[in-house]
């Protein structure tokens, strides 16, 4: 699971009247799928210019690819996540595999 974040100045907005129809058209299941995507969730956080996306794939490799459309100059983070019920299996929200301790010598 990834959340995916992009934020984008407010003249480039990609919900904008003349770029709104592809956003919707380009953020579907459909397309998502061509790219090993699927999209659980997704949202335009009010007057933020922020759109949130929480997403499964093989790679954040494969979330990345599927966004590329988005416009610049913006910001897009792929964020490797978890849900509730995973990270308490796994004992907590930390990294998957706990950090190498460095050797004494």
């Amino acid at each position: 699971m990834f959340v995916a974040q992009h934020r984008h100045p407010t003249g480039q907005c990609p919900a904008s009247p003349g770029s709104g129809p592809l956003l919707l058209s380009r953020v579907s299941a459909a397309t998502a799928a061509r790219y090993g995507v699927t999209i659980e969730a997704e949202a335009l956080i009010d007057g933020e210019h922020l759109l949130l996306l929480v997403v499964r794939a093989a790679s954040q490799e494969a979330v990345e690819r599927f966004l590329a459309f988005l416009p610049g100059p913006g910001c897009l983070r792929v964020l490797p996540a978890r849900s509730a019920e995973e990270a308490v299996q796994r004992g907590g929200c930390g990294p998957a595999f706990p950090p190498v301790p460095e050797a004494t010598w």
